[in-house]
């Protein structure tokens, strides 16, 4: 039997539709902790990296980007920072190779990779056809499926442009679980706009523009909002961390250039993580009012609108 047959899309004869495991597979993500989507948002692409789990490839050399078509009820495992991917835009023309099961996982792995290379002669993988291999990930009739009963691992040999995002969003990060850093991640159990908040006082404070594409799109629940709730997300987190107190506040800046000055510097610190010195650096501002100004000034000329404004 083969490997990857346990965790296999089933379909019974005669039926369109899987009658066992099988998820119709559209988009896979990218998951990252804020320190990795700040170099992620710098670098403007998902930066393939060499295997050093206990997988088969680990020693091969080979240099993979991870995605997966997972999400998850309870918060992800991989941190709070979400880039959403088209899968066929991302597997057009690619071949697909059976790496290995990892039944210790909770749930458990399977693991496949795509490449541009032709591996039927290496000794770490085993050639896997889709339409005819009865595994986790099948094309059936056009249409492609996955099983969403484990944890869908997906190996990308190639670097990943954010260009290539169909989606960039913030998400809830598991309460008890984290696949790198333990118990010992600070991020266990977080909202999605602690992170938010964070990662967008990065790309404001830094004057970056590799994911603006995503986030300057409508609103989901607000059609008349400009920009995308991964903003509105990421503001709250701003707000909360940097604005919550009224008496946070009583410096003397408050004209406009000065505030939009000291509040790019406030965001750039907080989205390194100096949290103290950004609030530090807020309370030079006369008041939160001019707080929201200048920071609703920042938005819009970073995506170069006119019309946003602070929702609280």
């Amino acid at each position: 039997m083969a490997e990857w047959s346990p965790y296999g899309v089933i379909f019974s004869k005669g039926s369109k539709s899987p009658s066992s495991g099988g998820q119709v597979l559209e988009t896979v993500y990218h998951v990252a902790h804020v320190s990795g989507a700040r170099r992620i948002l710098e670098d403007g692409y998902l930066k393939a990296g060499l295997i050093h789990d206990k997988s088969r490839l680990n020693k091969s050399r080979i240099a993979v980007t991870w995605l997966s078509a997972n999400t998850w009820a309870y918060g992800s495992l991989y941190g709070n920072v979400q880039f959403s991917l088209s899968w066929t835009d991302l597997i057009a023309k690619k071949r697909f190779y059976w790496v290995e099961a990892m039944p210790s996982y909770s749930p458990p792995a399977y693991r496949i990779l795509i490449t541009d290379r032709d591996l039927s002669q290496s000794k770490y993988v085993q050639a896997y056809d889709p339409t005819t291999n009865r595994g986790p990930l099948r094309r059936r009739e056009g249409v492609w499926y996955w099983n969403g009963d484990y944890t869908s691992e997906f190996m990308v040999e190639r670097d990943v442009q954010l260009d290539e995002c169909t989606g960039f969003d913030f998400i809830a990060h598991h309460d008890r679980f984290c696949s790198l850093h333990g118990s010992g991640c600070k991020y266990l159990g977080s909202e999605p706009h602690r992170a938010g908040g964070r990662a967008l006082a990065f790309i404001l404070g830094n004057a970056l523009h590799s994911i603006d594409h995503l986030l300057k799109r409508p609103s989901r629940y607000d059609p008349d909002r400009e920009l995308s709730d991964a903003v509105d997300t990421g503001i709250t987190g701003i707000m909360r961390t940097l604005a919550a107190k009224d008496d946070r506040f009583g410096g003397a800046i408050r004209l406009e250039s000065s505030r939009k000055a000291a509040l790019r510097g406030a965001l750039s610190l907080y989205g390194s993580g100096q949290i103290a010195a950004a609030r530090e650096l807020v309370s030079l501002l006369k008041s939160k009012n001019i707080f929201k100004m200048g920071l609703t000034e920042i938005v819009n000329e970073h995506f170069d609108i006119s019309g946003w404004t602070i929702e609280e």
